[in-house]
Parts: C-alpha cells; structure tokens; sequence
C-alpha cells in the first residue's frame, strides 16, 4: 500500500509571518558571501566566456543573467515564479494553471537558470513571459527585481540565493518557497555553515514537500511556524495530460512490424551504450522484435552519442531529421531524440521506460513521468534526487529498481517476456500517482497571503 499524501497544512494564515530583519549576522554573512561568489565568478569565467563564444543560448540569456529582464509596462500585481531547470519547471506547471484559473487578475512571470529550463518554459508557457534567473553578483538580483517588481516572489525546491534574498528584503517583496525539499547533500552544508544563514530567516513560508524536509530546515532553525508539509506537486503536474495523442501517432512508427519499445529517458554519458547492450541481450531469443528510443538529459550530447552508437554498429536516427515526416524505420534503427520537450510522448508510446542518471551516481531524474503514463518503469540504484517518489513506488510494487548494469538486463529480459507484469506495474504507479494528488491545493492555500487575498475553492476544486 502506498502511504497516504501528507494533510492539509493547518491555520495557512499563521504562515505569513512578517520577514525578519538580517541583522549583523546577514551583513557579516554578506560580507564573505560577495568576494566569495566574485573568486568562483572569476574562476568559472573561461568556462562562461567559451559558452558564450560558442553556444547562443548563453548569449541571448547574458543581459537578463545581468538583470536587464524586460520592464513592466503596467502597474497590475505580479507573482514570479522560478525553477531552475527543466524539472522544476515541469513540476510548476499545474500550480501555474490553477493559479491563473483562480486569479485571472494576476500577472505570472517565469524565470529559470539554465538554458534547457528556459526553452521547456517557453513551451509550457506560451503566452507567459519567462526570462533567465539573474546572477546573484552585484546589483544584478536589485535590478531584475526593480524592473519586474512582483508582488512575491516563489521559487519551486529550495533555490535560495543570499543577494537575491536581501535584495526582495529591502524592496518589501516577500518570498516563498514552494516544493521545497533539501537534500542530505545540501542540508549537510548548511549545517556546517548554520551560524552564517540568515537567508534562511528572509523565506516567508516554506511549502515542503514531506516531514523529512520539513525536519532538516527546523534543524537548521528554521521558524516552525514558517514550514508546511504541503506534498509534491510533481503528482498533480505530471497527469496534466496523458499524451494518448502522441501514443497514436508515435506508436505505429516505432513499432510498424509490432515491436516491443523500450525508451531510455533523461540518460547520462554512458548510459545509452548501457541501455543498448542491455536491450540486445535482454532480446536475445524473442519472437517479437525490439525498438530502442534514446532520450539524453542533454540534447546538445546528440553528436556524441550518434558517433558513439554507430561506432558500435547501430544504425542512428535522429528525430530532429525525421519528427515532420515520420519516414518508415528500419529494422532494429535506433531513435535518438536530440530536441527538448518529447520525452513524455515518447514514455506514452513504450512498453517500458528506463529512467537515466541512476546508473551513474547523479541521483537519477524524474521517475515520475512514465509512471505517469502507466507504464512499466525500470531504474538504477542512483535515486538519492528522487529518494521519496522511489519509496513510495517501490512500496506499492509499482516500479523496478536494478542493482547495476547486468541487473538491468535481467529485469528488461523479464518485462519483454511478460505483459502482464508490464501492466501490473504500471496500473499500480497509475495509482501511486493519484494517491498523492493534492499538493497543489494546499501549496495555493498557504501563499494566498502573499498574494492579498484568499485564492478561492476554484483552485482546490480543479486539483
């Protein structure tokens, strides 16, 4: 059984405390933090220097890193809403639409950090501006802030940044944290430096997303009154929709002579050729005839990895070549994805899903979305980015976890031989999924405040 979602957050209103003055600590804390950010600035440059010299997407995003993010023409109230890469900007997706739905008198705006972030925004929000996060040096945080003036700030996980923080302070802009977590990574270096945190105290409210986050940042001294177990909207964003369309058009030509799919989603250096062998020996013997979709984390990778593929014999189709068209694939071709924004049309057109970046010790990616799409999904032992959504799943029997790369070829031999534990799976993460719907809701319920006035049953209802 799975284990029911956290209670709503009691007495929202006691969580908007007034943000605390730094004092001499935040000025102490501000005192090492800039000539530190300047020396990590300064030894990063070569690198930041040869991305702008060679990739477009740093420079288009330079003058908004800098703060120059477009100027407000009007004077209606905005909320700005920041997560910093392509994960937390998918898991704001629904929290987005039920707020616009419950005030359509609102004026969203959307940052991220890095540049894949960015271009999935720009997807998932058409009609929203979405700039990039401003570096936290200088005056750069004050001036995006005074040219976007919100009337709160929210930023998705626990993306907290001293000069930022001040910045929103002094400026009177509250801020809020929203599908908070911190990871055992993260929280053991606050700890360390707990003496030296006042930006923890300039966060109005914290919505976590289970009582273990909760229990490191009252650790860390966090006001308890300030921390809500909430849940996690990744539960509510992820079923959005089901892609069944795209399971329509992408499934005939994947599997034209009725082959098995086997999408390979989120992967790491490595791990393609991983997952190829893996699918090789794994099918070894089957009647029915496998098709290979690999999705990198990275698209920009797609170069390498086609170079590295063919060195071993595949034969590589690149889906930037062929995604209008849809030309007839040749027995065994592998599918290489090289552009943002597919991996869940693909998920929906598999039979089974390989989740990357837990082979390798990343912390793996969001297991979430083919779970999502009810289909059978299989993961390495690297899952620490993921550590609840895998307890709650493997709990349920709703997922495979693999112990290294030979287990990995076991498991997939297994689900190629036996639909029904293909279904069982994923009818028992469909489940998982609903069950701990509802985090969304009592996230709007807690900022309400901020936004001066109470978001009414609309949101809760829609959730």
């Amino acid at each position: 059984m799975t284990e029911p979602a956290p209670e709503p957050a009691e007495a929202p209103r006691q969580a908007l405390l007034p943000v605390p003055r730094s004092g001499l600590r935040g000025w102490l804390t501000m005192g090492i933090y800039q000539p530190v950010f300047l020396l990590a600035f300064l030894l990063y440059s070569p690198v930041l220097l040869w991305r702008i010299a060679f990739d477009r997407r740093y420079r288009k995003g330079l003058r908004e890193r800098m703060g120059f993010v477009p100027r407000r023409a009007n004077g209606g109230e905005v909320v700005w809403i920041h997560g910093v890469s392509v994960g937390e900007v998918k898991a704001a997706s629904n929290f987005i639409a039920q707020l616009r739905r419950a005030r359509p008198d609102l004026e969203l705006i959307v940052s991220s950090t890095t540049p894949n972030g960015h271009q999935v925004a720009r997807q998932e929000y058409k009609d929203l501006p979405v700039v990039f996060y401003p570096l936290d040096f200088g005056r750069f945080p004050a001036r995006a802030i005074e040219r976007i003036r919100p009337r709160c700030v929210l930023l998705m996980e626990l993306e907290i940044w001293p000069n930022f923080l001040q910045a929103a302070r002094k400026r009177g802009v509250p801020v809020a944290v929203i599908n908070g977590r911190i990871s055992e990574r993260t929280f053991k270096g606050y700890r360390l430096a707990r003496g030296l945190l006042p930006q923890l105290d300039l966060i109005s409210t914290y919505c976590v997303q289970d009582r273990a986050y909760q229990k490191r940042l009252l650790d860390l001294g966090v006001d308890p009154a300030r921390v809500f177990v909430t849940g996690n909207m990744k539960y509510d964003s992820v079923v959005m929709g089901t892609h069944a369309d795209a399971a329509l058009s992408l499934r005939p030509w994947l599997a034209a002579e009725g082959e098995l799919v086997i999408v390979a989603g989120s992967t790491h250096a490595d791990e393609e050729l991983w997952v190829l062998e893996a699918v090789a020996a794994a099918a070894a013997g089957l009647p029915q005839r496998t098709r290979t979709v690999l999705v990198p984390r990275h698209p920009e990778r797609a170069n390498t990895i086609e170079d590295q593929l063919r060195a071993v014999g595949a034969e590589v189709v690149r889906w930037s070549q062929c995604s209008e068209s849809l030309p007839p694939l040749a027995r065994g071709a592998v599918v290489l994805v090289d552009t943002i924004g597919q991996l869940q049309r693909f998920y929906a057109a598999c039979d089974i899903a390989f989740v990357g970046g837990s082979l390798i010790p990343h912390g793996g990616q969001n297991m979430l979305e083919p779970a999502a799409q009810g289909r059978a999904t299989v993961f390495g032992p690297h899952t620490t980015n993921f550590r609840r959504d895998v307890e709650l799943l493997l709990a349920a029997d709703a997922v495979e976890q693999v112990a290294d790369r030979g287990a990995l070829q076991a498991a997939l031999a297994n689900l190629l031989r036996n639909p029904g534990r293909r279904q069982q799976l994923g009818a028992n993460a469909l489940r998982v999924i609903a069950d701990n719907q509802g985090a969304t809701a009592r996230t709007l319920e807690l900022v309400a405040g901020l936004l001066g006035e109470t978001i009414g049953g609309s949101a809760a209802s829609a959730c």
